[in-house]
């Protein structure tokens, strides 16, 4: 039979009665679930393991691994070397790293997530469906990727407006006036234009009339083809995607164009990738490995009461990618 483990210590059958009544089922239907008994139907399972989230109740079964619930984007919107995939694999080494059982839920399997038991849960992903899910989860620590629901989750991210300013700043040390910027079209993505558009007002220059905005929704030729048309200098192409590869063949092989000569051209670090490019890219590169580590260490630590937020901060590498028109 599973041990339970409580938070006002409630022996077994004590727990069993409490979670039977809330859940509407019998004692040794609560038991067989806690035991991970394939006999219960998946909505009586559910109801049982809500309710004793709800009254903050963990089951044990033995001295098992803590089970941790990674939940992603699924496989067709995951971009090989990008951002999700890159953390993703940080994070699964460091739960094997610290014999924590990992279990892997795409978004478009989200359901699943209710229907089993989890020590804690660590979120990459987007959709309003799995958020409001996660929000209705209660009792066990929730790690997510971002600062956009910090009131809900524990968090760790990078100030994505501080990430805009930071290439900003750069570009526009470099003399840079007429700056491109290919974004995604959400908050992360519009928080990195905003801190460009800082940097250009700190330097005299309007944003209105110096910063192009490209949402990365637009096929990537046409974006190159505006960029150029407007009389850019220099594009930050911002996903972590290597949209950048991309943007770089089409100026170069497409428009005939010269990287830095005529385009300076910024992106995402993709190890391995964007020092080999021609030129040598220079990126921002955030630091995923950390935030999987922390993430790990949060949702082990088996705190749901007390959120932590950690912010990180992103770094700058310099290659050969963009030139100085002073």
């Amino acid at each position: 039979m599973a041990e339970v483990r409580t938070q006002n210590g409630t022996g077994t059958s004590g727990v069993l009665a409490q979670v039977a009544h809330r859940a509407k089922v019998s004692a040794g239907t609560v038991s067989r679930v806690f035991n991970n008994s394939s006999l219960i139907p998946s909505e009586t399972r559910c109801r049982v393991l809500s309710a004793a989230r709800e009254l903050g109740f963990r089951p044990r079964v033995g001295v098992r691994s803590k089970q941790i619930a990674l939940v992603t984007e699924p496989p067709h919107k995951t971009v090989m070397g990008g951002y999700v995939n890159t953390l993703t694999q940080h994070i699964c080494f460091a739960l094997s790293r610290a014999d924590a059982g990992i279990t892997m839920i795409t978004e478009d399997r989200i359901g699943n997530l209710t229907d089993c038991w989890f020590d804690g849960i660590i979120g990459i992903a987007w959709e309003p469906e799995t958020i409001d899910i996660l929000k209705s989860i209660r009792n066990i620590p929730i790690v997510w990727l971002s600062d956009n629901f910090s009131e809900f989750f524990h968090t760790i991210y990078v100030d994505c407006h501080e990430t805009g300013r930071l290439a900003g700043d750069y570009l526009t040390r470099k003399g840079h006036r007429k700056i491109a910027v290919i974004h995604e079209s959400d908050y992360t993505g519009l928080g990195r234009v905003d801190g460009v558009a800082e940097a250009l007002r700190s330097c005299g220059c309007d944003p209105a009339a110096n910063l192009l905005k490209i949402s990365n929704k637009m096929p990537l030729h046409l974006a190159v083809k505006q960029l150029i048309d407007a009389g850019c200098t220099a594009v930050w192409v911002t996903g972590e995607d290597m949209k950048v590869l991309e943007v770089n063949w089409l100026i170069q092989e497409l428009a005939g164009k010269r990287v830095p000569e005529e385009i300076s051209l910024m992106g995402f670090e993709n190890p391995g990738i964007s020092e080999f490019q021609r030129p040598s890219l220079t990126t921002i590169a955030s630091p995923l490995h950390e935030a999987a580590e922390k993430a790990v260490e949060i949702v082990l630590s088996d705190d749901s009461d007390t959120l932590k937020k950690v912010r990180l901060s992103n770094r700058l590498i310099e290659r050969n990618s963009v030139i100085s028109l002073k």
